[in-house]
């Protein structure tokens, strides 16, 4: 009797697999891999600069929460928000507002002036000249800022934080046609029913504006929350991030699109890839790191799901080099580095441990050059610290680029009995090339058993830890590993099942392939094709 291994054609005689060539399992657990992680990093930094782009003539200087983007004519321009101490206190803010924004001391800034302020730089980001200020009753939240081709400049707001009565939150949409001079505000751009945060706001290569902005329920008298700092428990998220599109340069906005769905987040970046598609950071800050992919077909955005982060800390700003390297950075100036489009995250070596760009923003050249961005300091208090904007420049160097790698598995089958084994080949290439020698990771669970989850409701290694079996699978000479699972063979239980993940290199020990993972995978021990 001949068993076939799908369109491997692996001979199987009398039920029983044999050992087809090349083809090694290895029981008791993962074994060491013969190439360790030595020498010198994949990617490094190098030419690192670090430059004070603007301070507040005031000490201690207030000068925070930057927004780093391109001009139409290769200008490049920061953002800020600057607070100075006027000749006469301004009026304060009323009891009643400090008490409904949960203020600690230290930071209502109504007493100041408060002013955006707009710079500009035209040489190849080595000097910044201001070139507009506008002056506001709403703290911070200039954050999403845009040039057009046609030479205006968009601004989105944090209209929930302002101390003006007649402001309305749902007014957060600014445009000067004059160079920064005068600012207009726009008509009402979202729903009246929410708080609305602005956080990024970038251009695609065709010129189409993608805003990513926060959202939750107002608060204060006649709503449901007395306070900003109020959640509500019975809510999955109380704070959720939107997508407006643009493809007219700023005439007219698409409806939101929530990502990040059931994530409680504030803040998000992203990257366009090279397939058009946009790629999305939930950032270690929060409650779940990963990336979310959203996928493009023309002027329709479909969100893909979150995925979490294998590894790594996932940085709150990110961009993309021609190499589809990501690199990121996360408060207070640590840099990260992606190869695998973000599910594992690496220290990028090269740059000082003690240099700071809070609240940061990276943008990424060409050539090899990157600019990152930010405030030195923190969310302080009022004149409570010497603030600054600095701008971080370097160049990425990739030392070695490592291979993307992909696992399939096919299961076998008895033509005679037209049954499932539960025996598999596993293969693993590298650009459609078969990689001999190679460890591949197996670690399954019977149904119902320690360690199985349906629902994925809690991480792989603590599942690990609660039970299961590992095993480890090499790849023989032909690229393909056997797995054979002999413990789920004679069930007759037609609901009996088993999940089984299958990794490779999950823990970098091989520096030149990218890590690769299969979906969790369920399969019956007892099936086959019903006669």
């Amino acid at each position: 009797m001949k068993l076939v291994l799908s369109a491997l054609c692996v001979s199987i005689t009398a039920g029983h697999f044999w050992t087809a060539v090349g083809m090694t399992q290895v029981a008791g657990g993962s074994q060491p891999n013969p190439t360790t992680l030595v020498g010198s990093p994949a990617v490094r930094a190098a030419e690192f600069r670090t430059t004070k782009v603007y301070q507040s003539r005031e000490h201690p200087s207030y000068t925070s929460w930057v927004s780093f983007f391109p001009g139409d004519r290769g200008q490049w321009y920061i953002g800020c928000e600057e607070v100075t101490t006027p000749k006469e206190p301004h009026p304060g803010a009323s009891k009643q507002w400090v008490y409904e924004m949960g203020l600690p001391r230290g930071y209502d800034k109504s007493r100041y002036d408060m002013e955006l302020v707009l710079l500009r730089s035209e040489e190849d980001l080595k000097s910044w000249n201001v070139i507009s200020r506008q002056a506001v009753k709403a703290s911070g939240g200039s954050f999403a800022q845009a040039r057009t081709k046609d030479g205006r400049f968009l601004r989105f707001v944090w209209s929930c934080y302002s101390t003006d009565p007649t402001a309305r939150p749902e007014e957060i949409f600014y445009q000067s046609s004059d160079n920064g001079h005068t600012w207009r505000r726009m008509p009402p751009f979202v729903s009246d029913h929410f708080a609305w945060y602005p956080h990024r706001l970038r251009t695609l290569r065709d010129g189409t504006l993608v805003l990513c902005a926060a959202y939750s329920f107002k608060w204060g008298k006649g709503s449901d929350y007395p306070v900003r700092t109020a959640i509500k428990l019975d809510a999955v998220t109380d704070m959720q991030m939107a997508l407006f599109f643009s493809f007219d340069q700023g005439g007219s906005w698409s409806e939101p699109l929530t990502i990040l769905n059931g994530q409680n987040v504030s803040e998000t970046d992203f990257v366009e890839l090279p397939d058009g598609n946009l790629l999305f950071v939930n950032n270690s800050i929060f409650a779940v790191p990963g990336r979310q992919i959203i996928y493009r077909q023309g002027k329709h955005f479909t969100p893909g799901p979150l995925e979490k982060v294998h590894s790594g800390t996932v940085p709150e700003t990110i961009c993309l080099t021609e190499d589809e390297v990501l690199l990121g950075c996360q408060r207070p100036g640590i840099y990260y580095w992606s190869d695998d489009l973000g599910l594992n995250w690496q220290p990028l070596e090269g740059i000082p441990n003690n240099v700071e760009v809070y609240q940061p923003w990276i943008q990424y050249l060409g050539n090899k050059k990157v600019a990152c961005a930010g405030h030195l300091g923190a969310d302080d208090p009022i004149h409570s610290r010497d603030q600054y904007i600095s701008l971080h420049t370097f160049k990425i160097q990739v030392l070695r680029k490592t291979s993307h790698t992909r696992l399939w598995i096919e299961r076998g089958y008895d033509e005679a009995k037209q049954r499932f084994l539960n025996s598999y080949i596993i293969s693993l290439t590298s650009s459609n090339t078969l990689l001999a020698g190679k460890d591949i990771e197996i670690w399954y669970v019977a149904r119902d058993a320690p360690g199985y989850d349906s629902w994925n409701s809690k991480p792989l290694a603590e599942r690990m830890k609660a039970g299961g079996k590992s095993l480890t699978v090499r790849t023989g000479a032909n690229g393909t590993a056997l797995l054979t699972l002999p413990e789920f063979d004679g069930i007759e239980n037609i609901h009996a099942s088993y999940q089984i993940v299958v990794r490779f290199n999950p823990d970098h020990r091989d520096p030149d392939y990218q890590p690769a993972q299969l979906p969790q995978l369920e399969y019956y021990a007892n099936s086959g094709v019903d006669r």
